[in-house]
């Protein structure tokens, strides 16, 4: 802390968490260097500048950049009171932006600011960016944005700036310890490509066209079609395949020679073309010409290779023996067809376990998916034909992982090469090994593995020859599956019963066999017992599994799954939505037949999708009571949806209700002594439960049970709240029992837009038919509104509910209605004049003026695009907040106040005509006042009312000042408070304690919720400075008759002293000498009347004057006097106009500053205790996290 903040003699509020703030805003030495620039510019027009704030631990904990290298380093807290550069550079003119554009897609604006020093920065899609005059290019988050009230002397009173929250300093800053470094992910062990595998010939081409030029134009020749020395590759007739490949090598030698001859001494660029190959491979070390030149040979030629071999393996197979035996065709699609429904377990493979069968299962799956691109038009060379072909053995030997320790034997090794081949149907397969064997750009014949492989591929070959006798028994093997499969899918329950009986006569009391086609199973895994559950025939399916207990074991049904979804036989039943005897029965058998532990495995295994049973256990809701207690309800499944949010997401289920109600009450039993974690139930978009219910919300118990803790005001990643998503989505049940909880903030915005809830109401009128459904939320929302935020004692009444901008009046509309259901829209230019025309036709009252109610809005001045929203919902606000204080208030007439916000502008009179009007009336009443006549002891009267008053009210006056400026200051400090603790918490957690990177706690709202009171005592503030100004104005009217009464006083006496003495008529006399009604009148402020010929001729009543001078000087004193009543007389009625109404406003004033207070008060609790009752269920949320760990 510096010098300047510990000075003795300054004392001041207690100090802000952040320095920055501070510095600002609660500061005694502002007057002084570096402030007094800054706050002096910041005083003259607040509404032009926005502050950009840092967080409080980043000023608190981190140093100055400038100073990394220095033996002592500068917390950016001491910049806050000792740089001044560095706090004008985090205050922009808004005012004035430097250029502004809009994206014409995302319709985003950018905006570049000058900040007070005159450096530049841009603020576009919530980032700020550093420019001109910034010493570091930082591109920094906005945590939120918010409206700062004042509560110190120098700036004005009930003033607000503009925050913007960002998540560090402009400057940047050096952690008090160097971060970690990122730990990094475990990457799968993919063979790495090598860079000389990329390279390709025709690149090098393209990227040296010296090379291009010495060899572009022969290569061209050479594989132009009309090149007569190689026109049998041209021709589809028939020939032998050695013909094709001795074809092909003379046009390889040929490309060869080309690249050699570019290099003799005989060609003229010979040198420099020998100098660039010499280059190219020193660019690339270990590169192979000769396979470039290969592979560019095929790139050119392999479509023609191609048809020639395709031409040969199609010919008829009569003579292939005797004419070229290499081109036998043996893979047709007739034994395709024949042999489609092979099984895995009819192979011989060694492996008969159920899981091993799996895996087999699941390679083999992956195995076709990879052979199958053989056929793929983009699988145009050898080498990658090559590596389709050693992809697929490492599938079938290593798996998916490829940490499976299941060892493939060679004979194994055939039998699932036989599967792939038999289901992956690649037409000319043949034709394909031909080509990897004698087309290869690479020599193989000393590679062992390629030879290995290839020697499989043949043998698979000669397997399904005519040669090879075990191929008639995988054709019967193959017809058996057909027979059986096909019976089940097309229902045939006789042609079952028939296969069934005939294997119970075969195997009475026994096994089956392995290899019997009972136990077949598809290519995905599937047996007769997946097909019979996908068939929803019950009859059928109790055929297969209780005809012989022997048959189908435990094992089988807990381990059979569809390799291709990874779901078992359950997960099958749920999703086919298949028969419900069929789904009850497999669930009693695992009940009654697999441990506990097994059961657990099977219920929450999962899919591809991650999901278990319980996320489709809505398909058959009623299985929950029996195997509810199975399932793992906090397993999230790809998309974070856990089988209780899935439930509550089945919004089409006619028995959507009683679903619901099964799965929390299964829950609730489950977690009875731990307790319901629901932030376990959160999407991946932020969506509780709460969200994606549609209605039932009373038979979840999820609001009503005290146990559960639940954040009721929770915003998703679309920053939409319970709240806002009924309202959007027309969830009327939810919407009612939602506004039932006394945990709902009401006015929730999100952080993003600002919208609130009358704002998606607003939406949803503007997009939909106004149904009854909708009509009903709209009247529900709105009563709950004036229920809950305006005073319940005034049957009338008005609200404004949200705004949206007007592109043709480019102005901003606000929405106001009452709860007789009339509404309407007024813009701020029609309101403004409402206000001013209301305070001039009851300029006595108490009713804010101009200045001071629209002191932090600035008509006509620039905002960043972040405030527009934020900057009219506070003024909405505003405009409530007058509504409500005029229900406590009877300065106006109310009733007519309400209507013009609800009357069309159309309809009204021009503002000239209005103002006329109410002058005109003004006027008109006092004349109905009279003459009005004062004594001075009358004016004493009132003048002493007017001290009393104004004492009450200076005090009144010294007593709130005081009151604002706690209540301001609390609100700040609250929010620090919560900020500090949220950083402890966050710190407090073993996952982000070694953590340098997250976002601050002031992403949150930065309001307390004693700003709620602090806005009703500036308002009860604001009504009492006007009445204050209006008593001072009367008092001016008091001060002004005193001086004007005294005046007539002094001229009556001097005119009775010019005066000649008069003869008494009655003997009695004065002590002065004249007349005592005179007198008497005269000292009132009254004047006689003096004859006009009198005044004008030198006989009469002033020839009794001796000289001139003293006739001018009477006439004047005559003249003065009548001016002076004249003046006083109308003061008279001002006065007397005046002071009723001060009277009567001075006696609502006191009625209302009590009641408004009280009503403030209220509304304050609410929201503290609203907010006190989140704060205990989020300390509840951490103590449960605790005792979790």
């Amino acid at each position: 802390m510096t010098t300047t903040q510990n000075h003795k003699s300054s004392t001041h509020l207690p100090i802000l968490h952040n320095p920055f703030l501070n510095c600002l805003f609660n500061n005694p030495q502002h007057a002084k260097s570096p402030f007094k620039s800054i706050v002096d510019q910041l005083n003259s027009n607040h509404n032009q500048y926005t502050i950009l704030v840092p967080p409080a631990h980043i000023l608190h904990e981190y140093y100055d950049p400038s100073t990394e290298n220095s033996s002592s380093k500068v917390l950016l807290r001491e910049l806050c009171y000792n740089s001044e550069d560095f706090i004008s550079s985090h205050i922009i003119s808004t005012a004035a932006p430097v250029s502004s554009t809009i994206t014409p897609i995302s319709k985003e604006q950018s905006v570049i600011y000058n900040t007070l020093n005159n450096k530049q920065l841009l603020i576009k899609n919530r980032m700020i960016y550093t420019g001109k005059g910034f010493r570091r290019s930082l591109k920094l988050k906005i945590a939120s944005i918010s409206y700062f009230s004042t509560f110190c002397d120098y700036f004005p009173k009930g003033s607000q700036f503009m925050l913007i929250y960002i998540e560090s300093t402009l400057i940047g800053g050096i952690p008090p310890r160097k971060p970690l470094p990122p730990i990094s992910e475990p990457r799968e062990s993919a063979p790495l490509k090598d860079p000389i595998d990329s390279v390709t010939f025709e690149q090098l081409l393209r990227s040296f066209p010296l090379l291009s030029k010495a060899v572009s134009d022969k290569f061209y020749r050479l594989f132009h079609h009309n090149n007569y020395q190689f026109r049998g590759l041209r021709y589809n007739n028939r020939k032998k395949l050695a013909h094709i490949r001795i074809e092909f090598s003379k046009i390889l030698e040929e490309a060869f020679k080309i690249i050699s001859d570019s290099v003799n001494a005989e060609n003229p660029n010979s040198e420099q073309t020998y100098n660039l190959i010499n280059h190219i491979v020193s660019m690339h070390p270990g590169i192979d010409l000769n396979k470039l030149v290969h592979e560019y040979v095929e790139l050119n030629l392999y479509d023609v290779v191609w048809s020639q071999l395709i031409f040969q393996f199609n010919c008829p197979n009569d003579d292939k023996l005797a004419y070229d035996s290499d081109a036998m065709k043996i893979l047709t699609s007739e034994m395709y067809d024949n042999l489609s429904c092979l099984s895995l377990n009819q192979l011989d493979l060694p492996m008969d376990k159920p899981w091993q069968m799996n895996e087999l299962h699941d390679r083999v799956s992956l195995a076709v998916q990879e052979f199958e691109k053989l056929a793929d038009a983009s699988i145009a060379n050898s080498i990658s034909k090559t590596n389709v072909i050693y992809n697929t053995l490492r599938i079938l030997t290593q798996g998916k992982n490829q940490k499976n320790n299941l060892v493939i034997s060679a004979d194994a090794l055939i039998g699932l090469l036989i599967m792939v081949v038999i289901h992956s149907k690649i037409d000319n397969l043949e034709a394909h090994i031909y080509y990897i064997k004698y087309f290869n750009s690479i020599d193989h014949t000393n590679d062992g593995q390629f030879n290995y492989i290839m020697s499989n591929l043949d043998a698979v070959l000669f397997h399904f020859s005519n040669k090879e006798s075990g191929y008639t028994d995988l054709i019967e093997n193959s017809q058996k599956n057909y027979d059986l499969w096909n019976a089940i899918k097309t229902h045939d329950v006789e042609k079952v019963k028939e296969i069934v009986d005939g294997i119970q006569e075969e195997y009475p009391d026994s096994e089956l066999p392995e290899n019997h086609f009972f136990k077949s199973k598809n290519i995905n895994g599937e047996s007769c017992l997946s097909f019979a559950i996908k068939a929803k025939n019950f009859e059928i399916y109790n055929l297969l599994i209780n005809s012989n207990l022997y048959w189908i074991s435990i094992d089988a049904i807990l381990f059979e799954r569809n390799v291709t979804l990874n779901q078992n036989l359950l997960m099958c039943a749920l999703v086919e939505e298949s028969d419900t005897q069929i789904v009850n029965n497999l669930v009693d058998i695992i009940l009654e037949n697999a441990t506990l532990e097994e059961q657990l495995t099977y219920f929450n295994q999962t899919d591809v999708t991650g999901r278990s049973v319980g996320h489709y256990l809505f398909h058959s809701y009623k299985l929950i009571s029996k195997s509810g207690h199975l399932i793992d309800w906090e397993l999230k499944d790809n998309n974070s949806h856990t089988p209780l949010f899935s439930l509550c997401r089945c919004y089409d289920h006619v028995e959507y209700l009683e679903i619901i109600k099964a799965g929390f009450d299964c829950v609730y039993q489950k977690y009875e002594h731990q307790g319901v974690d629901f932030d376990k139930h959160v999407d991946k978009s932020g969506n509780t439960l709460l969200h994606v219910l549609s209605k039932g919300i009373p038979q979840t118990r999820i609001l009503s049970n005290q146990k559960n803790l639940v954040n009721v005001n929770q915003l998703n990643l679309r920053c939409l709240s319970p709240l806002m998503l009924y309202v959007k989505y027309n969830r009327l049940e939810n919407l009612t029992e939602i506004l039932k909880d006394s945990r709902l903030e009401f006015f929730c915005e999100d952080f993003k837009n600002h919208y609130n809830v009358f704002d998606y109401l607003s939406f949803s009128a503007l997009k939909s038919v106004r149904t009854e459904t909708f009509q009903k939320i709209e009247k529900l929302i709105f009563d709950f509104y004036l229920d809950h935020y305006f005073p319940k004692s005034s049957p009338e009444n008005v609200a404004a509910l949200n705004g949206k901008f007007d592109v043709h009046k480019k102005d901003w509309l606000i929405f106001f209605k009452n709860s007789d259901g009339y509404c309407n829209y007024k813009s701020l230019h029609s309101i403004k004049q409402i206000l001013y025309l209301t305070k001039l036709r009851y300029p006595v009252s108490s009713f804010p003026d101009e200045e001071s109610f629209w002191k932090n809005y600035g008509f006509g001045i620039l905002t960043t695009p972040l405030f527009h929203k934020p900057r009219i919902n506070r003024l909405i606000e505003k405009f409530n907040m007058l509504f409500q204080s005029l229900v406590y208030s009877e300065s106006i007439n109310r009733s007519k106040f309400y209507k013009t916000f609800l009357s069309e502008s159309s309809k009204e009179p021009s503002m000239l005509e209005s103002k006329q009007k109410i002058l005109e009336s003004l006027e008109h009443e006092k004349k109905s006042l009279g003459e009005v006549t004062y004594k001075l002891s009358q004016i004493q009267e009132i003048e002493f009312f007017l001290d009393f008053s104004l004492n009450d009210l200076k005090v009144y006056t010294l007593i709130f000042g005081k009151l604002a400026k706690l209540v301001c200051i609390g609100d700040v400090k609250q929010v620090d408070n919560r900020n500090i603790f949220d950083m402890i918490v966050f710190r407090m957690n073993d996952e982000t304690i070694f953590s340098d990177i997250f976002m601050p706690p002031e992403v949150n709202d930065q309001f307390g919720t004693l700003g709620q009171l602090r806005d009703y005592i500036y308002w009860i503030q604001m009504f009492g400075d006007e009445l204050l100004k209006n008593v001072h104005k009367l008092v001016s009217f008091i001060k002004s008759w005193k001086e004007i009464y005294y005046t007539i006083c002094h001229i009556n006496s001097e005119l009775k002293q010019m005066e000649p003495p008069r003869p008494q008529t009655n003997g009695h006399s004065n002590s002065n000498g004249s007349p005592g009604n005179l007198s008497r009148e005269n000292s009132s402020f009254t004047i006689e009347p003096v004859p006009e010929h009198e005044i004008e001729e030198d006989h009469g009543f002033l020839s009794n004057f001796v000289g001139t001078s003293k006739k001018t000087k009477y006439k004047k004193l005559i003249v003065d006097k009548s001016e002076a009543v004249k003046h006083i007389m109308k003061l008279n009625i001002e006065i007397k106009w005046f002071h009723e109404k001060i009277a009567s406003e001075i006696s609502n004033f006191l009625k209302f500053r009590t009641e408004f207070l009280r009503f403030g008060i209220k509304r304050y609790t609410e929201e503290e205790i609203k907010k006190l009752k989140q704060n205990n269920i989020e300390l509840a949320k951490y103590l449960y996290n605790i005792k979790q760990t």
